[in-house]
């Protein structure tokens, strides 16, 4: 099919933001990142999405803000001199065209290209391609200003429209939890899993709570405190690290078995369950409150959230149903309950999920956050 002007971007965004296997680019120039969000999305933050991007940094250019959020995501950037060929490859479905990764080429030139979903050879040399490719961890200091501008298009007016970016909190939001998942997974094919937990019935995700909480607070060294920035270490490493650490934990749980972590799952599921959140008392959300890490640590936030000044009690009821009884976590659900609640925060209401659904969503606040990138995790 032939796809062009406004009917390409269209198509293209439409694809990538149904990608649920691979998003594979090969572009000379790739721009800014509003306008790469626009063109193509941000299902490539998912792990669970194999993201390649192949450019020329040398003879083209890729904008630094779109590099560093592909870093930050672990999209791997490869440089191959002379690339010329502009191709996307989503899922089972290819595009070859003329336009560029750019603003300029998808919203102000005139573009042109193939769209189909028998492209062997293509994907055989975009591979080939790939493989020539060096790895790009920094860019070049100076780039070729004229070129830049234009490539942005300051010498061109707008042409064609693109679909605004408005789900990158979702994505952001769904790429965390990912990452929480796949650092579970390596954890239990590293360790089996701790069998005294998992005999008490801590789930996956708890054991992971309870692993990230104990490097933080507990172990003598406190590896992960004050983690601010992605760790950079090596895949053996990391697994190595993971099993060391992991027989600390072990010998701290044999002494001490904390289960409380358990008791508040059952608590925050009994009163906030379908039947009754309708009808949940202050005390009973003091309850909840007092099953969170992040407003167990600053009880400032805990006090004034408890307030009834600052939250009415249907107001909470409302927000909380909402969240976790109305289908699927999105980041619109989230933001409804940050919005509305004085002092109920992102971390607050991601904890909050985590202890109602602990086989589904990870726990995460500014510990365990501190933890994956300990662990070479960007978070």
């Amino acid at each position: 099919m032939i796809l062009f002007e406004q009917a390409q971007i269209d198509t293209l965004r439409d694809k990538c933001d149904h990608a649920v296997k691979r998003i594979w680019i090969a572009s000379p120039f790739i721009g800014c990142l509003k306008d790469v969000q626009k063109i193509i999305g941000g299902k490539w933050r998912l792990p669970s999405v194999d993201c390649r991007v192949l450019t020329d940094v040398d003879a083209g250019f890729i904008r630094k803000d779109t590099f560093d959020e592909f870093q930050d995501n672990q999209v791997e950037v490869r440089s191959l001199l002379s690339l010329h060929s502009k191709i996307y490859i989503v899922d089972d479905w290819c595009l070859v065209t003329s336009a560029n990764l750019t603003g300029t080429a998808f919203f102000c030139r005139y573009e042109m290209g193939i769209s189909t979903d028998d492209f062997k050879d293509v994907e055989a040399t975009f591979l080939k391609w790939w493989k020539l490719g060096q790895a790009v961890t920094t860019l070049p200091k100076k780039q070729n200003t004229a070129l830049v501008n234009y490539q942005d298009g300051k010498q061109f007016t707008r042409k064609f429209n693109a679909k605004a970016y408005k789900s990158g909190k979702q994505d952001k939001y769904d790429a965390a939890c990912e990452k929480y998942k796949d650092f579970a997974q390596i954890y239990d094919n590293i360790t089996g899993r701790n069998p005294k937990m998992v005999k008490d019935g801590y789930t996956l995700l708890q054991e992971i709570d309870y692993f990230f909480n104990f490097l933080y607070h507990d172990h003598p060294d406190k590896p992960s405190n004050g983690q601010i920035k992605q760790r950079s270490i090596s895949s053996a490493h990391r697994d190595k690290e993971i099993l060391r650490y992991f027989k600390d934990m072990c010998a701290q749980y044999d002494n001490d078995p904390q289960k409380w972590r358990l008791e508040r799952t059952a608590t925050v599921q009994s009163l906030l369950a379908p039947a009754r959140i309708d009808q949940i008392s202050r005390n009973d959300v003091k309850e909840v409150a007092e099953c969170l890490h992040c407003l167990y640590s600053y009880s400032i936030n805990k006090t004034k959230f408890l307030n009834p000044a600052n939250n009415n009690l249907q107001d909470i009821r409302s927000c909380w149903k909402t969240l976790l009884h109305t289908g699927p976590i999105t980041q619109d659900k989230i933001d409804n309950v940050t919005n509305t609640l004085k002092n109920f925060g992102p971390s607050s209401v991601r904890e909050l999920i985590g202890w109602y659904y602990p086989d589904t969503y990870p726990l995460m606040n500014g510990n365990s956050d501190c933890g994956m990138r300990f662990f070479g995790y960007s978070i």
